[in-house]
């Protein structure tokens, strides 16, 4: 808790950062087979609010951290599950670049 209430900000990171961000969430194919417009309606709701939830974090850090190299991959929330070769191919490359 003490992390989250704190007034301390932690963006002088003066080393390499690589951040993977599931952005825009894949949404989940119950959505689009649901009978039920309400339960529909509120799940978009909740998946518009968390991807703008995402890329307001995803530009905090790319504003904040020049230091970054923010990756925005289309998935579910275990991007590095959902899209292995792509936090691959990141990973390495990011990796290669800090010689």
């Amino acid at each position: 808790m003490a992390i989250m209430t704190s007034t301390n900000r932690f963006a002088a990171i003066p080393v390499p950062v690589l951040a993977i961000f599931a952005s825009p969430h894949a949404r989940e194919s119950w959505i689009a087979k649901t009978t039920n417009p309400a339960v529909g309606e509120a799940a978009r709701a909740y998946y518009a609010l968390i991807d703008a939830s995402t890329e307001k974090q995803a530009r905090a850090l790319e504003a904040g951290v020049p230091t970054a190299r923010v990756v925005r991959l289309r998935t579910a929330h275990y991007v590095f599950l959902s899209n292995e070769p792509d936090t691959l191919r990141e990973m390495r490359g990011f990796l290669v670049g800090l010689k």
